[in-house]
């Protein structure tokens, strides 16, 4: 779990409207590769600066759950504070998140502060959800090239196999495939194998454009 602390009004330049500022965090989120919980981290700081104020500084917490994943909880857990704000995020099917606001004992949240937080809300909701899509593409990306990566190792000693037993591609992938079960591994480590027993360098990488 992540602990932040409490982010006063003059910490940010919230001039702007907070959905500008939120995208602003998130594409520079997304440049330096960043993670959701790194948003979740950076929404939660801006999320308290938003309800600070002079005198009083609020701090927030979020707690987000997706199916199948380990819920995520960033920001303060509100510990001694005397007022709580709860809103949940609008997420649709991608999720839930919840965010809480913590005053100090003796400045509960008034009206104005509830409509500024709702209005976060959802602009939060939003941000959040594109930075979900993002990481979603990233990972999509990850993959595909892991599996060109693999793709790329298979053919080089299917062809490898080819040249040795003056065999055709079918046959090739079957002795690949055979020599895999029989020795308990993966296709591509026995793949790697070959190649590094031909060429001595499973360096092989699948050049496709970014």
């Amino acid at each position: 779990m992540r602990h932040n602390n409490a982010l006063s009004s003059t910490a940010h330049n919230l001039q702007r409207s907070s959905t500008g500022t939120l995208l602003d965090v998130l594409l520079e989120s997304t440049r330096e590769g960043s993670d959701v919980e790194d948003f979740l981290s950076e929404l939660a700081g801006l999320a308290a600066a938003q309800l600070s104020r002079p005198g009083r500084e609020v701090s927030c917490g979020i707690t987000f759950e997706r199916r199948r994943q380990a819920p995520i909880q960033t920001g303060s857990t509100g510990e001694g504070a005397g007022g709580m704000l709860r809103i949940p995020l609008a997420l649709g099917g991608d999720g839930s998140a919840v965010v809480n606001f913590y005053a100090p004992r003796t400045q509960p949240f008034s009206s104005d502060d509830s409509e500024r937080a709702h209005q976060f809300a959802a602009d939060a909701s939003a941000a959040l959800l594109l930075a979900l899509e993002i990481s979603q593409l990233s990972q999509s990306r990850a993959d595909l090239a892991a599996a060109m990566q693999s793709r790329t190792i298979i053919d080089i000693a299917i062809g490898a196999i080819m040249a040795q037993n003056r065999c055709g591609r079918e046959a090739a992938f079957k002795i690949l495939r055979n020599t895999s079960n029989n020795r308990n591994l993966k296709i591509r480590d026995v793949a790697a194998a070959v190649v590094a027993s031909i060429a001595g360098d499973t360096d092989m990488t699948a050049r496709f454009e970014e």
